[in-house]
């Protein structure tokens, strides 16, 4: 017999809804930064749905884009190391 706990389900969705917010400040606050000057270039990791990895970069030339490319691979890579380590 199977058996379905509501309340799981129910606390996943409470999660998902509070990682969303979390996430949504996070931008908001990048955006003021941005707005008031004090972020002229930045670099940012992500993962789609379905698993894929992102690196968001935003900069003014070449030289520095390469840079912050690797500055993402590097997130990613302590990203796995940590997770790998926990499991």
């Amino acid at each position: 017999m199977d058996v379905i706990n509501i309340n799981d389900k129910l606390q996943s969705k409470k999660q998902d809804n509070e990682q969303k917010k979390a996430m949504l400040e996070v931008l908001e606050e990048m955006r003021k930064q941005v707005e008031s000057g004090e972020i002229k270039e930045f670099v940012a990791t992500s993962v789609c749905k379905g698993g894929d990895p992102q690196i968001h970069i935003a900069c003014w030339d070449l030289a520095s884009g390469v840079g912050m490319y690797e500055i993402g691979k590097h997130m990613f890579i302590v990203s796995d190391v940590e997770t790998d380590e926990v499991n």
